[in-house]
């Protein structure tokens, strides 16, 4: 198996990923249309004043939990489904582990989906559209970009990232060069959401990358380039596609980052930015996904899982419209707020750190289920979806609905399964 297939400890020695690699990694994930949508629920709902506001402070909460999850990737050697070991026990885990494998192919398609549809509405300004071939073009060069792994990773990202921060740069100087701050940072929201809902909608972001990170951060040559490079590079990448969505809405309303690219005349630069960014997030689905399948068969080829999971991931997006599973997703993610909820509280409260042959040992202590940890994740993940069940698909919920639409989802279910799962552990 090629170095950084396993799912054993990554030897120390053979760590590779400095702080700015891991910076270029998150960076690369931070740049993504999802970010523009998600900027865009803000406004004018708050005022831009106010989107800022949630836009950072959702951030500096949010990447914490994915720069604690970095350390303990760096800790222990390990990917974050066999992390997941140490709460649930081995066969606990593989639950977690077959709804993160089915939710990563999910947003394969989703980011494929986006991505094609972003590259065909500008190809048609130059006369050419084919959905479809962009689908398969970006499925193709996602899946490559995955299998070459992570030995070769390292210029592709640093590269591409560089690209991305000039490109990003620029788009924001013209979306802010083009709009009048000023009298936009003036004007009051509309109130139609409150700011915890809208802190929510922030931090639920990051909080979706927890299954992923410890993938990467296994690599890390130092503690502090885990944890800072994960931090940094998703913060400032994340924050700023936030603000741009933000700011385009309210200024004209549009929250669709096709829209706007169109209405500037970008052209060729806003191609490069979707065509990277679209490579730059979808291979850690990519390859987070083959990573996970090893946690439910150790025995599983992870790079035959790459060509698959892109395989599928591609075939899903020529075949089924996003609106059909996003929901579906959406809630499947829902289940990883609980579950990281429960990995950090074991980790840093309870047990303060892991044996990482234990968690390989499968005779040992942690062979089997941790009953109690998994009844604390699936009330977890019952309370997650009493809160959000109205808002994805329209069905009440007394009381806990009215509690999701003035908080959100992802806080109260983090805070209340971390409460849950420490008070049971100490009994």
């Amino acid at each position: 198996m090629e170095e950084g297939y396993e799912i054993t400890p990554v030897a120390k020695e053979g760590r590779r990923f400095s702080l700015l690699m891991l910076f270029a990694v998150w960076f690369g994930a931070g740049i993504s249309i999802a970010e523009f949508w998600a900027g865009a629920l803000l406004t004018p709902a708050l005022s831009l004043w106010a989107a800022v506001g949630v836009i950072i402070v959702g951030h500096i909460i949010g990447n914490a939990v994915m720069g604690l999850i970095a350390v303990e990737g760096y800790e222990t050697g390990l990917p974050t489904m066999v992390l997941s070991r140490g709460a649930l026990g081995i066969k606990g885990s593989v639950l977690p582990s077959v709804l993160n494998y089915l939710q990563l192919i999910g947003w394969t398609a989703v980011m494929l989906i986006v991505g094609a549809n972003a590259m065909n509405a500008l190809s048609g300004t130059f006369g050419f559209e084919s959905y479809p071939l962009w689908i398969i073009i970006l499925g193709a060069l996602v899946t490559l970009w995955t299998y070459v792994g992570p030995r070769r990773w390292e210029a592709l990202e640093k590269v591409s990232a560089l690209l991305l921060l000039v490109l990003s740069l620029w788009l924001t100087y013209v979306t802010v060069k083009r709009f009048p701050i000023g009298e936009l940072l003036s004007r009051p929201g509309t109130g139609d959401i409150g700011v915890m809902l809208a802190l929510d909608l922030v931090i639920a972001m990051p909080l979706s990358w927890a299954p992923l990170v410890a993938d990467y951060s296994r690599f890390a040559r130092a503690k502090e380039g885990a944890f800072w490079g994960t931090y940094l590079g998703y913060f400032i990448a994340s924050s700023l596609f936030y603000f741009v969505g933000a700011l385009t809405n309210v200024a004209v309303g549009e929250s669709d980052p096709i829209g706007i690219i169109l209405a500037y005349g970008l052209g060729i630069p806003a191609m490069l930015i979707i065509m990277l960014s679209t490579l730059t997030t979808t291979f850690l689905d990519v390859y987070s996904a083959a990573i996970t399948y090893k946690n439910i068969s150790p025995g599983a080829d992870a790079k035959k899982q790459v060509l698959l999971v892109g395989t599928l991931g591609t075939l899903l997006a020529l075949v089924f419209p996003v609106d059909r599973y996003e929901g579906f997703l959406i809630l499947i993610g829902g289940a990883f707020v609980s579950l990281t909820a429960i990995m950090l509280t074991d980790y840093f409260v309870v047990r303060k750190g892991y044996d990482p042959e234990e968690l390989l040992d499968e005779s040992g202590p942690l062979a089997g289920y941790r009953w109690k940890a998994l009844a604390v994740w699936g009330l977890g993940f019952a309370f997650y979806i009493g809160l959000a069940v109205e808002g994805l698909l329209g069905v009440h919920v007394p009381l806990l609905s009215g509690i999701g639409s003035a908080l959100g989802s992802s806080i109260p279910t983090f805070l209340l399964v971390s409460l849950l799962y420490y008070l049971v552990e100490r009994r």
